[in-house]
């Protein structure tokens, strides 16, 4: 959650700081702005997605061998 957030945050600042550099119709004129925005957003989102999957994998391939060791050592941190 706190790297989605923190992708939505930057890309309002960005926002912000290009609308006062640019005005409106320079933000309005230049792909380059829009891309970067949306940017910052979808790397929050992937950075989030990763990073909740991989804290799940370890626990999940553990459970695939039947290692009760690497289960109790993995699966702590996974609320499952």
């Amino acid at each position: 959650m706190i790297p989605i957030l923190f992708g939505l945050m930057s890309a309002m600042i960005f926002s912000i700081v290009t609308y006062m550099m640019y005005g409106l119709e320079g933000v309005m004129l230049r792909d380059w702005i829009d891309q970067v925005f949306w940017g910052l957003i979808l790397t929050g989102v992937v950075i989030g997605v990763a990073s909740t999957i991989w804290r799940c994998l370890p626990c999940q391939l553990s459970k695939l061998v039947h290692n009760s060791k690497l289960t109790d050592t993995w699966c702590g941190a996974c609320k499952q």
